[in-house]
């Protein structure tokens, strides 16, 4: 390692003009002729670049952020547009529903209708069956009174008269009385 005493006759002398420190016209002209060229090259060919990389990396950017915008406001119509079909699909369900509570009451008024259309026939047959069984109930009940009548009168009378004329006279007999309650049943059924 060489020492601090080899190294100082290469220093300058504090005493020594240095060229470097003394102005020199023509050196900065010569600077200033280079740092120019320099600079109208850097700017030409690099800044001038690298600016318009700059600028359309921030285009690209401001356009990226405008789509993104679009996007989200799409995003909210559609949402809204969601929601507002939602609603029409739950009023639609809910008339749906409506209408088919209604359909079934229709229905089920209109069974309870045919059931009692169907009641009221079948009582109505049956009043008319009673009624007729009643007339021959009564018929028959006539006609028993009418050979009951005539035994009681054969024999009464000693003598006997025909068949028809005692046939005669006790339907004469029986017209004669009030046998109206026997031909109808009283109370009035079902």
């Amino acid at each position: 390692m060489p020492s601090l005493l080899d190294v100082a006759p290469l220093l300058p002398a504090s005493g020594s003009n240095n060229p470097l420190l003394e102005p020199s016209p023509g050196l900065m002209i010569w600077t200033l002729v280079v740092f120019g060229i320099t600079f109208f090259i850097l700017k030409r060919y690099v800044f001038g670049p690298i600016t318009q990389m700059v600028e359309k990396r921030r285009d690209h950017i401001a356009e990226s952020i405008d789509e993104a915008e679009r996007s989200r406001d799409e995003a909210t119509r559609l949402l809204d547009d969601y929601k507002v079909r939602l609603a029409e699909a739950r009023r639609e369900a809910d008339q749906l529903r409506e209408q088919g509570r209604k359909e079934g009451e229709r229905q089920g008024a209109e069974l309870v209708e045919a059931a009692q259309a169907q009641r009221d026939r079948v009582l109505g047959d049956a009043e008319t069956q009673i009624e007729a069984q009643a007339r021959q109930a009564a018929a028959g009940m006539r006609d028993d009174v009418v050979d009951l009548a005539l035994l009681a009168a054969e024999k009464v009378t000693v003598r006997s008269l025909s068949d028809e004329d005692h046939r005669r006279l006790v339907e004469e007999a029986i017209d004669a009385a009030d046998l109206s309650g026997l031909s109808t049943p009283s109370g009035g059924g079902a």
